[in-house]
């Protein structure tokens, strides 16, 4: 007796789609979605609670509970209710009722078009996991830059590896060729550079007589952190992307640097770190 093999499939990894609901909250209470929208509106269209609550196919306590919910917790109230109470009588929107009702599609409209941007975005599985792989990642490095090997140059003990970073600006890191090798990095190749923002010394522009190597990021002064030591700098790009560099603070005086001021980020290749995806 014999028996065909099985064959193994691999199962087809479907791209992700991002999905959301849209509250509204009042005094960090959640306080108006999707099924009290729906609520208010079959309410607007009927007149009536009841009426309202089998259209949307819930229960009459739970249609009541959720009005007696928004009336208690909106600045006026939403809903009106005619004689009869509980037990009879029609109920209608309020004004108030109407313009929150007005407000709540179009903030919902432009939440919707934000997801399909995201799903837009994303594209393909893969593109979509490398996103989320940067949204996750955490360092102790201020300065997080996504770059592309542009050369690797090796050398006796050591190479030198230049990324193009956001915006196409280009930095230089200073690695050992067994990382050159053991981190797989080519030209080419998709990378972090982390530095840390005690190792960016602040400038007001670029020194000629800087060592091979160093690198000079320009730009404005984004803002200043003081406190009781060294000060943190923000420096802008024009490409929009921010370095942060530590300063002592009497060389922040000397250097009369000030918001919107041109101001360079200035760090060794010695002092970028590389990171890569597996």
């Amino acid at each position: 007796m014999s028996s065909n093999p099985k064959t193994s499939t691999k199962p087809q990894l479907q791209p992700l789609h991002v999905a959301g609901e849209f509250w509204l909250d009042c005094n960090d209470v959640a306080f108006l979605g999707e099924q009290r929208i729906a609520l208010l509106e079959q309410i607007d269209a009927r007149g009536s609670i009841t009426q309202a609550a089998k259209a949307l196919k819930i229960s009459y306590k739970a249609a009541w509970d959720a009005v007696d919910a928004l009336n208690n917790l909106a600045p006026a109230p939403l809903v009106a209710t005619a004689a009869g109470g509980r037990g009879g009588g029609g109920a209608r929107l309020t004004d108030e009722g109407r313009r929150l009702i007005a407000a709540y599609r179009t903030i919902a409209a432009e939440y919707r078009r934000f997801l399909d941007g995201i799903n837009a975005a994303m594209g393909d599985p893969g593109a979509a996991l490398d996103l989320l792989r940067r949204l996750a990642m955490r360092t102790s490095a201020r300065n997080q830059f996504i770059g592309r090997i542009v050369a690797v140059t090796a050398r006796t003990v050591d190479a030198e590896v230049l990324i193009e970073i956001q915006g196409g600006q280009r930095i230089c890191a200073g690695v050992t060729n067994e990382s050159v090798e053991s981190l797989n990095l080519r030209p080419g190749r998709t990378v972090w550079a982390l530095v840390k923002a005690v190792a960016v010394g602040i400038a007001r522009e670029p020194d000629p007589a800087a060592s091979p190597g160093t690198n000079c990021l320009c730009g404005l002064v984004q803002r200043i952190t003081r406190g009781d030591g060294p000060a943190e700098v923000v420096i802008a790009q024009p490409t929009g992307v921010t370095v942060r560099g530590v300063i002592a603070a009497e060389a922040l005086e000397r250097l009369g640097l000030a918001q919107e001021a041109p101001a360079c980020a200035v760090f060794a290749a010695a002092s970028v770190i590389i990171g890569v995806d597996h």
